[in-house]
């Protein structure tokens, strides 16, 4: 479950295309937690109140309201916790600037989720008219899906022609400006994935300005996200305190956020991921996550 970051940057997004294609987008699952499928959460969820349950659907309906999710895709994991899961595809077949531009609409209409999208549609058909293909195509034979891959990019570079020939649309900046928004799948992307904001390591060297602005949005979206509950936030945090991404390296803060995803469900990190987290830390710095890891239980997970 533990990986580096910045090789694990390319890596999760070849991967998650290669996963959209064979099995479906589902943009809020990484290496450090497993999406739950709804018998798992039953089981595992704390016993719900009345009030527990009116806070999700309000939270549920909130979001989807303000466009910030996709519709349907919330899914609680007890009192105030969830995550966020799309269904197999994003798109329908079809052309995809003619998609791309319907999906403008909404956005200059405030639509953070149609933004998001426009980003999701321009990475599919940039993954497959760039020297990724072949990439992917390894990858999907590994998975045992080769032909059928094939099949599909050849109808996906027939229904990218028209997008990449568009440069205006095709270059822009799409999961910045979606983030901004306030699309809760790309400020987590925008987050997690600092090569598709900030580009090469040669552009950040040219710009540090630009990736203290990336670690700033970073923090404040994952900070916000992890408030309101969503786990992914929250394993994403966990790991920018284990290995440094978005803000220094803290032990003691990543120990508190390992326990905090174990009381939402020990599947996410069990007792053993605990005991290795502690294993370096004196007594004094593990009480210290432990009181950190109540006050940030309460803020992301306790119905008020």
């Amino acid at each position: 479950m533990k990986k580096k970051l910045i090789g694990i940057g390319v890596a999760v997004v070849a991967t998650s295309i290669v996963i959209g294609v064979v099995w479906g987008y589902r943009p809020q699952t990484n290496d450090a937690q497993r999406t739950l499928d709804k018998n798992e959460v039953q089981e595992n969820a704390p016993v719900q109140n009345g009030n527990s349950a009116s806070l999700r659907e309000t939270t549920a309906h909130k979001l989807e309201a303000e466009k910030k999710i996709p519709p349907g895709s919330y899914k609680p994991l007890g009192p105030k916790a969830y995550e966020i899961i799309r269904g197999r595809e994003f798109r329908a077949p079809g052309d995809a600037l003619a998609h791309v531009k319907q999906l403008i609409r909404r956005s200059e209409a405030g639509d953070a989720t149609a933004t998001y999208e426009i980003y999701l549609t321009i990475e599919q058909c940039q993954a497959f008219t760039s020297d990724r293909a072949d990439e992917l195509a390894q990858s999907a034979t590994s998975l045992g899906s080769g032909g059928w891959f094939l099949e599909r990019s050849e109808r996906l570079l027939k229904e990218c022609e028209s997008l990449a020939l568009d440069q205006d649309i095709y270059h822009a900046d799409w999961l910045s400006k979606a983030a901004a928004m306030g699309s809760q799948e790309a400020m987590l992307a925008y987050a997690v994935s600092p090569q598709e904001v900030l580009g090469s390591l040669d552009d950040v060297i040219h710009d540090p300005e630009r990736l203290a602005q990336w670690k700033e949005n970073s923090s404040r979206y994952l900070n916000e996200m992890a408030n309101q509950g969503n786990i992914a936030a929250l394993g994403s945090l966990r790991r920018a305190y284990s290995y440094g991404r978005t803000r220094d390296r803290d032990p003691v803060a990543a120990l508190a956020y390992t326990r905090v995803l174990n009381r939402i469900n020990p599947q996410l990190y069990d007792n053993n991921d605990i005991v290795k987290a502690e294993s370096d830390l004196t007594s004094r710095q593990r009480s210290e996550a432990l009181a950190l890891s109540e006050e940030i239980f309460k803020n992301c997970c306790i119905s008020r």
